[in-house]
């Protein structure tokens, strides 16, 4: 009498083998997709062909807000173009530009190293804010049509407005 030895192994069904290489295949081509994005990134420079982006470590301003008025200082040498204000009520934020506010008086061309900005029109946006952030929004060059752009630096090198 002969026994049959029957293999008790189990494998991945093909259904679920076909599932799974179809997902590592659209997620290797998303990470190849999103590398080429970040290296085909246009660059925008700022004074002697510098980019933009390294300059954002040169803005130094000041701000401070009481008593219903915003005060922006440019106490560094980089001007700065505008400003963009986030602003965290009840656990959201909000992200406005202070050049589109229609009442802000932001000045047109920016502020130049030295110049300052106070609006008291701004009181309704923050009143009653848990943080007013200020990030810096700086003008350049765009390497490949020669135009003027504008970069908008990272909410690290943005600044918390005092609210006092």
């Amino acid at each position: 009498m002969k026994k049959k030895m029957v293999s008790q192994r189990k494998g991945v069904s093909p259904v679920i083998a076909t599932v799974l290489l179809i997902t590592m295949v659209v997620v290797i081509a998303l990470i190849i997709f999103l590398w080429f994005r970040n290296i085909n990134k246009e660059a925008i420079t700022k004074f002697d062909g510098t980019n933009v982006e390294i300059i954002c470590n040169d803005v130094e301003f000041e701000s401070s807000y009481s008593s219903g008025g915003m005060y922006v200082l440019n106490s560094g040498n980089v001007p700065l173009y505008s400003m963009k204000m986030r602003i965290s009520k009840e656990g959201s934020y909000n992200t406005l530009d202070l050049q589109e506010i229609a009442d802000s008086n932001w000045p047109e061309k920016g502020l130049n190293s030295g110049r300052a900005f106070s609006s008291a029109t701004l009181s309704t946006l923050i009143d009653g804010a848990d943080e007013v952030l200020l990030i810096p929004v700086l003008v350049g060059i765009s390497e490949e049509s020669g135009e003027e752009k504008l970069h908008t630096c990272d909410e690290n090198f943005g600044q918390e407005l005092a609210i006092v």
